[in-house]
């Protein structure tokens, strides 16, 4: 960091630590003020189950084409703080269109798609940030990424009585304030540091090689797997006749569990890897799944069940931040987040969600759990043969041939 940069720092009053975490709590603060109201929003609009099915649908398909621009622009202007706070000014702006487009569904569909796009930007980048200022510290990392975590749950816990109260057609008000918060935010994080004028080879490039195709492979496999729990297990919790408040304590057992294991997770990627415990968080999902899909409304296993989240999100998703860091060159990281989000999130979640819904509807219920298993099983293949592979190579092999 430049002097100039250090007390810009200072001014602002938040170290570049504590402007990731800010930024964690109020991005994921605004997933969960918003997610798991949107379609309570669009029936209170008087949308349709169609209608609403295709809005629903669109953060997936835009996680597609929407990283990318935003880790390319990022990596090309070597500053990620400049993208960062246009999208977040951007998502400003279409909070407020959403606000004025009430139930017009072809005004919706223009301005939810912008504003998807816009946030699309946040998770990535402060996560290529958050990288940066753990310098690979997964104990480090973790401490960051908690406050997400935190901020989803806070924001979940709190939206809800709000709109009891104002009505869940005041959405947008909710949404507006939140992305004002996140706007605010991108405004205070000082600057990372300038990164190497190297140039890297391009990303999509290594997916030619084994050990990196594997890994991505095993994380489309783990988030198509994941799109049953996301899309469908509020409703199969809902069958089983859970209330609404139950369900709600049910998910946050789950992101509790997962802000455990960032707080106290150095010491397991100390003493055994990123990728052994990649490849065990696909091996837990596996079981996680099977168990969902068999149990029925045995409350003792759907209290074990959610408490693997903090392995089947939790340690997932740090291992994968850590081997990101490892295999790709600072100048790569925008663009590394990036192809995980499309892979991961956009491909895997998309599809996944497709997949299910046939199973559900096809099969049954319990089916589509079981084949999120499955999925989940063969994405631990992946892991287990890229962890093969890469422990074959010769020290510093893979990063090397990578950052090439």
């Amino acid at each position: 960091m430049t002097a100039s940069q250090a007390t810009g720092a200072r001014v602002r009053g938040l170290s570049p630590e504590n402007g990731v975490k800010a930024l964690f709590f109020s991005y994921f603060g605004l997933v969960g003020a918003f997610s798991p109201y949107l379609s309570l929003y669009f029936a209170a609009v008087g949308l349709s189950i169609t209608q609403i099915g295709v809005l629903m649908a669109m953060p997936q398909v835009v996680r597609i084409f929407g990283p990318p621009f935003w880790g390319w622009l990022a990596d090309a202007l070597d500053r990620r703080l400049l993208p960062l706070r246009i999208s977040a000014v951007a998502a400003v702006v279409c909070a407020g269109a959403v606000w004025l487009a009430g139930g017009d569904y072809l005004w919706l569909v223009l301005v939810l798609g912008a504003l998807f796009f816009a946030t699309s930007a946040q998770a990535p980048l402060a996560e290529s940030i958050a990288l940066t200022v753990a310098g690979g510290d997964a104990g480090r990392y973790g401490q960051m990424r908690l406050w997400g975590s935190i901020g989803f749950v806070l924001a979940v816990a709190v939206t809800g009585p709000v709109l009891d109260r104002i009505g869940v057609a005041r959405l947008p008000a909710v949404l507006l304030a939140c992305c004002l918060m996140l706007a605010a935010v991108a405004w205070m994080v000082p600057e990372a540091a300038r990164r190497s004028d190297a140039v890297a080879r391009p990303v999509w490039r290594m997916l030619g090689r084994p050990v990196p195709a594997l890994f991505f492979l095993g994380n489309f496999l783990m988030l198509f797997a994941h799109a049953a729990l996301y899309a469908f297990y509020s409703l199969h919790l809902d069958r089983l006749g859970f209330s609404k408040t139950a369900i709600g304590m049910i998910w946050t057992l789950g992101v509790l569990a997962e802000i455990v294991l960032f707080r106290v997770q150095r010491p397991l990627f100390e003493r055994f890897g990123a990728l052994p415990l990649l490849s065990f968080s696909l091996a837990v999902a596996a079981l996680r799944f099977a168990l969902i899909g068999w149990g029925g409304a045995s409350l003792v296993l759907i209290v074990v069940t959610q408490l693997m989240h903090a392995v089947t999100f939790g340690v997932h998703h740090s291992a994968v931040m850590a081997l990101l860091h490892r295999w790709f060159a600072p100048a790569q990281q925008g663009r590394a987040q990036a192809l995980y989000a499309v892979t991961g999130y956009g491909l895997g979640g998309s599809l996944g969600g497709l997949g299910a819904s046939l199973l559900w509807d096809g099969v049954s219920p319990a089916a589509a759990f079981y084949g999120a298993a499955v999925a989940a099983a063969l994405g631990w293949g992946a892991v287990e043969l890229c962890r093969r592979l890469d422990y074959a190579r010769p020290l510093g092999h893979m990063d090397s041939e990578v950052r090439q």
